[in-house]
């Protein structure tokens, strides 16, 4: 396989024989096998993201072939964010920047046409799934973090819109192995690795930090030590294995999605964090017996002055019904004084358990690109021996739990 890049000083027509870059060998069958299909997944340091990127400007950079590379994600906001950046970095890191050009979001190479596009499942979060009208014979879909493709049926929509006239087009799909309940798993793989039907056009690829001999050996260390600290920690973040639904898991038939009903209602629900526990900010729309759900923002260390700033560019006004943890009546206090209408969630007696009821009872949807609900949701569970739940993995699930009320006085009390 190309075990080296080479960059040429196109302007003054010298060769510069200087390697930038050795794939892994794991990546060889992306040059060498006839396949339609590519499944890539990986554990920590597998390298899948910066092999895919360098095959990627390597087919850019072919001189005698037509190529026409999509770069595709669910949404059109989170493109930006994806691959295509790390892309970008690398034609800068090699200094290839002087050989392309920008059309719009398109990467052009200069001398021979070559380009590298962008495309989104939708347009917006409203809008129906997007066509790829106007992408003429691709030979390369690569879609990033294909795990938030919210169901078969969007993506069989995306694979049948893409047709290559000229031959067939390779596609390429991304992802983090999570829950077996989750669609990828069901379609394409069987006790824990890839289903033998599909192997006669699919090609399965997962590496991890086991098959990269580059990676630092006080890494690897640190790595291994997982595997015997926290058994689950290093089977899905350090190897990327594919997870049994939890003994105990509080909700299992949740489902990815993020299509609200227009006459939906709207809740931000706000359970507060700083230093060791992360503030969660949920957007909630329900109507009926639908609840849909997408994270605003997960993350630590947050002042209340910061978070008045999240909810004003997530576009959240005065006019928008705030509802928040009670504990915390200062920082409910300090958000209405920025101009937003918060109101406590009322902690009554038993109240988890009634709002874990309540949300059972609920057919939930969660925006796929909510990587932290994701996670919470197949981390919560009950605690053994006792019914109540553990509490961790709780910082989104208490926010929606929040968002689950009824109005009485002015205060938010949960309802059973």
């Amino acid at each position: 396989m190309p075990q080296a890049m080479y960059l040429a000083d196109m302007e003054h027509n010298i060769t510069r024989e200087e390697p930038v870059f050795r794939f892994l060998d794991a990546y060889a069958p992306l040059f060498y096998f006839p396949h339609r299909y590519f499944l890539i997944s990986g554990g920590r340091a597998g390298g899948k993201t910066y092999n895919t990127v360098a095959y990627c400007i390597y087919k850019l950079f072919e001189p005698e072939e037509y190529v026409r590379i999509v770069v595709a994600r669910y949404t059109q906001r989170s493109i930006k964010s994806s691959i295509y950046r790390d892309i970008l970095d690398l034609l800068e890191k090699w200094n290839l920047m002087g050989f392309v050009k920008f059309e719009g979001e398109d990467i052009v190479n200069i001398q021979n046409g070559n380009r590298i596009m962008t495309h989104s499942f939708k347009l917006t979060d409203k809008a129906a799934v997007a066509k790829s009208k106007g992408i003429a014979n691709p030979t390369i879909l690569l879609v990033d973090e294909a795990q938030e493709i919210p169901n078969e049926e969007a993506f069989i929509q995306l694979n049948d819109s893409f047709r290559n006239t000229q031959g067939h087009t390779q596609i390429i799909l991304l992802f983090n192995p999570e829950s077996k309940a989750h669609w990828i798993y069901k379609r394409w793989y069987l006790n824990s690795k890839p289903n033998p039907i599909w192997l006669d056009d699919h090609c399965f690829i997962h590496t991890t930090y086991k098959d990269n001999p580059y990676i630092d050996p006080l890494k690897v260390r640190e790595w291994e030590r997982m595997r015997d600290i926290d058994p689950k920690y290093y089977s899905k973040h350090i190897l990327g294995e594919w997870q049994e639904i939890a003994e105990g898991q509080i909700f299992d038939n949740w489902k990815a999605g993020w299509d609200p009903d227009p006459e939906a209602k709207r809740i931000i629900a706000i359970d507060f964090g700083f230093s060791n526990d992360p503030t969660a900010v949920i957007d909630c729309r329900m109507r009926n017996t639908k609840l849909w759900v997408r994270e605003l923002f997960y993350g630590t260390s947050m002042t209340n002055q910061d978070l008045a700033e999240i909810l004003k560019s997530n576009g959240i006004t005065r006019a928008d019904t705030i509802i928040a943890d009670s504990a915390e009546p200062k920082s409910i206090e300090e958000l209405r004084r920025a101009g937003f209408t918060v109101r406590p969630a009322i902690k009554g007696p038993d109240s988890v358990r009634s709002g874990i009821s309540k949300l059972l009872s609920k057919e939930v949807y969660v925006d796929p690109s909510s990587k932290n609900i994701w996670n919470e949701y197949e981390n919560y569970r009950w605690m053994q021996g006792v019914n109540r739940p553990i509490d961790e993995y709780n910082h989104a699930m208490d926010a929606i739990r929040y968002a689950l009320s009824g109005e009485t006085s002015g205060q938010y009390v949960l309802m059973r």
